[in-house]
């Protein structure tokens, strides 16, 4: 653990959820192979639909809708029903089809690995303080096990852009109705969540397991900590 700035006791946390509470690239990379899979096997429109025609088919929809790339639920959903319709499939059938497979794909991107120690942090944690999430994401909390120890889910999407925007700090901060810097922000990401926590007036807690290059931070965090297990030395 190593602090770089003096520190003070904070009266809530909130958590980054990917790559923060649990490694997200299985459950994504599962996801994914489950979503193409299925496009090819149950649609005819959508027969042909390879990873690199989805990778090209993505990158020309964000490039062309940009607002797209503030909402990872609405771009997926997106994608999915322009590759229906063109490959020849009704605009309002292509809509609801791409509803449900999106549905699958959100399943099958949420049954993601915590660990029993971290289920038990966040236990502990829960007794002490308001827990809160701010997220990029589009984790299902409940089919994931983590819905009982937060207070209050902000997702980026419905008007609210992706951190490092200020849009879902300032929804936590009044739901907790705190100064931000009684609230803690945990994260993996040195721009997403160290950045936009401190711009933002919170304490900003960097979870740095994958040994990031220091270089990577615009804004020194609070306090750098190794393992999520740390938390409890520093929290409890």
């Amino acid at each position: 653990m190593q602090f770089y700035r003096r520190w003070q006791p904070v009266a809530a946390i909130s958590f980054d959820l990917d790559d923060t509470l649990y490694d997200n690239g299985p459950a994504i990379l599962r996801a994914e192979q489950w979503m193409l899979a299925h496009l090819r096997s149950s649609y005819l429109a959508t027969a042909m639909l390879d990873k690199p025609r989805w990778l090209a088919l993505k990158r020309e929809q964000l490039l062309a809708h940009p607002e797209l790339c503030q909402d990872v639920s609405l771009a997926r959903r997106h994608c999915i029903r322009v590759a229906m319709t063109l490959g020849g499939m009704p605009l309002e059938l292509a809509e609801r089809e791409a509803g449900r497979v999106f549905a699958g794909f959100l399943a099958e991107r949420s049954k993601i690995e915590v660990s029993a120690a971290t289920h038990g942090l966040l236990g502990r944690l829960a007794e002490r303080y308001p827990l809160v999430v701010i997220t990029n994401g589009n984790l299902d909390l409940a089919q994931a096990g983590l819905s009982d120890y937060f207070t209050l889910v902000c997702k980026a999407g419905a008007g609210a852009r992706m951190k490092p925007a200020p849009d879902m700090f300032l929804q936590a901060q009044a739901a907790l109705k705190l100064p931000p810097d009684q609230i803690l922000h945990l994260g993996d990401d040195p721009e997403t969540d160290v950045l936009g926590a401190r711009l933002h007036g919170f304490r900003a807690a960097w979870l740095n397991e994958r040994n990031q290059p220091h270089q990577r931070l615009r804004l020194l965090p609070d306090v750098e900590i190794c393992a999520l297990g740390e938390l409890a030395e520093l929290l409890l």
